[in-house]
């Protein structure tokens, strides 16, 4: 029987920095799109790709061009909290309930789906940079007729941090979403709307399966955009399997010396997870100014983000495949579908608390009932 309080074994220690690390990448299966679903404004979930966008035909608007443009009024995302997230994930398993879940092997009564772990590409990302980074961050989840559901909570650095966010940063996280309203269009081969406001809620979400080391994943992603010159049937699961997707970030032009120490420390190995989690290959990356005026867009090959870098992609994914272990191996031994495990990393400790009752739970119970178990 496992304690109500204790530590999760990961690697913290197996790589530094700048240091060499010879394991070979552990084995893992090309991330496969599965299906696609859609966020609206009104951050309801809508069971179609309404909110897909392509990237847009060239050539793009002339450089440089302005991210403040409407920036007052940006309409942004509500703050919710990471059970949210994953309930868009439960959504979308119950809409598709039929090609997802089967009877469960060991109780014929309940059903489960073929992964180990239900949770966000987000989430994934996070675990896999946490031995080079300080910061805090928290996980929760469940084991349910086999499958570990895990959603992120905020820890109390974070929340301070938020809440003391300026005005400043919150303006420089609204030049990304600017950036990608100037990339994109709702259809193949369309040009850009540049002259409303920028919805933030809205969100294009992909469903993906993949296999690291014989743990089976089940995620979802949040998609930039699609590089297609003709339009997309996003309900062909062969089509889908084949799209090319595309991530847009924006960066610094002009970097310091200090900016580039982090972004080959910390960001360059954020961007590589990010998109090695969905296989995407290609970034477009607007680089702008402290004021916002975007002076150049460059095209990069993910594959070169993890050359000649202090980070090694092998460790990350190391380190996720262990963590994952371990935490599923846990919560096989506390064996009880309505015990939650909140994680912390913090101060390079992976510590648990084993959490039971309704206000802790991450499974809404119209999920359980979907299941057929009962508390």
């Amino acid at each position: 029987m496992a304690e109500n309080a204790g530590f999760i074994s990961v690697p913290w220690g197996q790589h530094k920095l700048g240091a060499m690390y010879n394991t070979p990448f552990p084995s893992i299966s090309r991330p496969k799109c599965i299906g696609v679903c859609s966020i609206n404004a009104s951050r309801e979930f809508v069971d179609d790709a309404s909110c897909a966008s392509y990237l847009a035909g060239q050539p793009w608007p002339p450089l440089p061009f302005d991210l403040n443009g409407g920036i007052e009024d940006v309409i942004r995302k509500p703050v919710e909290n990471g059970k949210r997230d994953l309930e868009i994930m439960l959504t979308y398993i119950k809409q598709h309930q039929k090609e997802l879940l089967r009877q469960s092997s060991s109780d014929a009564r309940n059903l489960r789906l073929d992964s180990d772990f239900v949770t966000l590409r987000g989430i994934l990302r996070q675990i896999m940079c946490l031995q080079y980074d300080n910061r805090s961050f928290r996980v929760k989840a469940t084991l349910l007729n086999g499958n570990v559901y895990m959603c992120k909570e905020e820890t109390p650095e974070q929340q301070l941090e938020n809440a003391n966010m300026s005005r400043a940063q919150r303006v420089m996280c609204s030049w990304g979403f600017k950036f990608e309203q100037y990339l994109t269009s709702a259809q193949a081969q369309g040009k850009p709307v540049t002259n409303v406001p920028v919805n933030e809620a809205e969100e294009f979400m992909g469903v993906y399966r993949t296999n690291l080391a014989g743990i089976l994943m089940l995620y979802g992603a949040e998609l930039d955009c699609v590089d297609s010159k003709e339009p997309v049937d996003f309900k062909d699961c062969r089509v889908l399997d084949s799209l090319k997707f595309v991530e847009l970030k924006t960066s610094v032009f002009n970097m310091n010396p200090h900016q580039i120490r982090t972004f080959k420390s910390f960001k360059s190995a954020n961007w590589w997870s990010q998109s090695f989690l969905v296989g995407i290959t290609t970034l477009y990356v607007g680089l702008r100014d402290t004021k916002g005026m975007l002076q150049r867009i460059d095209e990069i090959d993910v594959a070169t983000l993890a050359r000649n870098k202090p980070w090694s992609a092998s460790a990350m994914a190391w380190y996720l495949e262990q963590f994952l272990r371990n935490l599923k191996k846990l919560l096989v031994n506390i064996n009880d579908p309505f015990a939650v495990v909140q994680v912390t990393f913090l101060n390079k400790h992976a510590s648990y608390e084993v959490l039971r009752g309704p206000e802790h739970q991450i499974l809404p119970n119209w999920y359980r009932d979907l299941l057929k178990t009962r508390s």
